[in-house]
């Protein structure tokens, strides 16, 4: 009976113990993210006195948004993006003898990656936050369009030469394995190093078309048309040819 009072006068001790552990490891960290916050992370260039941050890229080198979602402790998601328009004009007058030359180009491009990513945190230090990543990537690489329209005037009238020339694109895939660190100088706000290894697959190109339109101010119309089908297809596995220094920033929704 001695023993069993004693067991139940324990009891309420140890409830209270087991809720100052929970409560003790419930406690946010001093300067590490916390779960839910979301992070977005740039890379940073140059010497001490002239440091600049830029876009991260992706597998194919184009220039990429990362956001950083933190799950717990040691699970924090990313993802990349990376959309990029290209449009091109040049126009331009000029003359030769007695004629005025008028030339007008276009050429057009639209490209789009998506690099969903895990990250998986090792116990550090309050500052110190150690990682491993592994990345996928999909891309997508769209039709190239260009086109030109040249008009040659003179006294007997306009002449005008059109030419239009389109190539398919392609998509990549890919995927990386990368380890870095998080340094965290302020709450919330870190230095980080980031190194990898990775495997690219691309494949692009295709049917070509390249049209020419000829409008003379003597004689009759012509059309000249050319076709053609070209296919790259590149395979690499790569290293990092040096480590990225990043600098990330996390936030509470």
């Amino acid at each position: 009976m001695k023993h069993l009072l004693s067991f139940i006068f324990l009891i309420p001790s140890l409830g209270i113990f087991a809720q100052d552990s929970v409560q003790i490891e419930s406690v946010p960290h001093p300067y590490l993210m916390d779960a839910g916050d979301v992070g977005i992370t740039v890379n940073v260039t140059g010497l001490i006195n002239n440091i600049s941050s830029v876009p991260r890229q992706d597998l194919r080198a184009q220039n990429s948004l990362v956001i950083r979602y933190v799950i717990n402790d040691h699970l924090t998601f990313r993802t990349g993006i990376a959309p990029r328009i290209m449009s091109y004009r040049v126009s331009s007058t000029d003359s030769a003898g007695k004629d005025l030359i008028e030339f007008d180009s276009t050429a057009r491009q639209s490209l789009f990656s998506i690099r969903p990513g895990i990250e998986y945190h090792f116990n550090g230090t309050k500052r110190l936050d150690p990682y491993a990543a592994f990345d996928a990537e999909v891309g997508f690489i769209g039709g190239f369009k260009s086109g030109s329209n040249t008009d040659i005037s003179d006294t007997t009238g306009t002449s005008q030469y059109k030419r239009t020339i389109t190539e398919a694109g392609g998509f990549g895939i890919g995927a990386k394995l990368s380890v870095g660190f998080n340094y965290f100088v302020a709450k919330r706000l870190a230095l980080g190093l980031e190194y990898g290894m990775g495997l690219a697959y691309t494949a692009t190109g295709g049917d070509r078309q390249e049209v020419l339109q000829i409008d003379p101010t003597s004689g009759s119309d012509s059309t000249q048309r050319q076709l053609s089908s070209t296919r790259v297809f590149d395979t690499q596995l790569f290293v990092d040819p040096m480590a990225h220094f990043t600098l990330s920033y996390f936030f509470s929704l």
